[in-house]
């Protein structure tokens, strides 16, 4: 019987075997070709204004022309800047102000040549409030200035709707402010917008000066607010530059003229092609 077992054995598995019926073959996975979405981009940036290095976008509705010129380095110790591009805008929204509408181009390296003791100063306090995020809130006093330029023989009275806003080429703050000589009551002749930005990569300084009127202010500086003496008016100055400060900034963009908002979307267009 144990001589009989293995063949036994051999037989079941040779029976088994002819009644398994093999797997079909099998076909590779099927693999789609991967999905490849279309590549972002950004759209392209709408200007109708080149001058030198400079684009931008000039709404109609805000100036009518403008002139393009190169203007020559200036050495002499009331104006000092270095050769650079100067836009300005003609049928501007205000006229017979103090200040020309006009955006300017300097270059960083040829302005610190003529200045060496004063532009890396400021470019490096321009940079440090971009880098920051933020801008330090007015103080009453001649001291207290934001990064500007050209250099004026006069001081920043104040700064207000002080924010910091990008352009194509970099980043600048934005604020409304006078220069005097004195103590200068806030005024719709003297008044004025200005964009200081800087290029990425840190080449260029782009300077607007625009003019920029409100309802609540006075046409012009010829007399102190208020019916008081200039020795009054000059005595009281830091209260009163503040609470017009508090005032400014309170106003909503629309209701200044040029609207805040029209002045910002023209420099946030500004692109710099070196």
């Amino acid at each position: 019987m144990k001589k009989l077992a293995l063949p036994l054995i051999v037989i079941a598995f040779v029976l088994l075997a002819c009644n398994i019926t093999p797997a079909p073959p099998t076909k590779p996975p099927v693999t789609e070709p991967p999905v490849t979405e279309p590549p972002v981009t950004e759209p392209p940036v709408l200007t109708n204004v080149t001058c030198n290095e400079l684009a931008l976008y000039l709404d109609p509705t805000l100036a009518a022309s403008y002139d393009c010129q190169t203007i020559p380095e200036s050495p002499y110790e009331m104006e000092i800047y270095p050769e650079h591009t100067e836009l300005t805008l003609h049928g501007y929204l205000l006229a017979d102000k103090f200040f020309v509408p006009h955006i300017s181009v300097y270059p960083v390296a040829g302005y610190t040549a003529l200045l060496p003791d004063v532009i890396p100063g400021r470019v490096a306090e321009l940079q440090a409030m971009i880098g920051g995020g933020s801008i330090p809130p007015f103080v009453a006093s001649f001291s207290t200035a934001l990064p500007f330029l050209p250099t004026f023989n006069a001081a920043q009275v104040f700064y207000a709707q002080e924010q910091i806003l990008p352009f194509m080429s970099g980043s600048g703050i934005r604020f409304m402010t006078e220069y005097a000589q004195y103590f200068a009551p806030v005024n719709n002749h003297d008044l004025f917008y200005t964009y200081q930005g800087l290029t990425s990569d840190g080449l260029y300084w782009v300077s607007a000066i625009l003019p920029i009127n409100h309802p609540i202010l006075p046409a012009n500086a010829d007399n102190p607010p208020g019916g008081v003496t200039w020795e009054e008016f000059s005595n009281n100055y830091e209260p009163y530059i503040t609470d017009m400060v508090f005032q400014l900034n309170t106003q909503p963009p629309d209701s200044y003229i040029p609207t805040l908002i029209a002045l910002d979307a023209l420099v946030a267009s500004i692109t710099i092609h070196p």
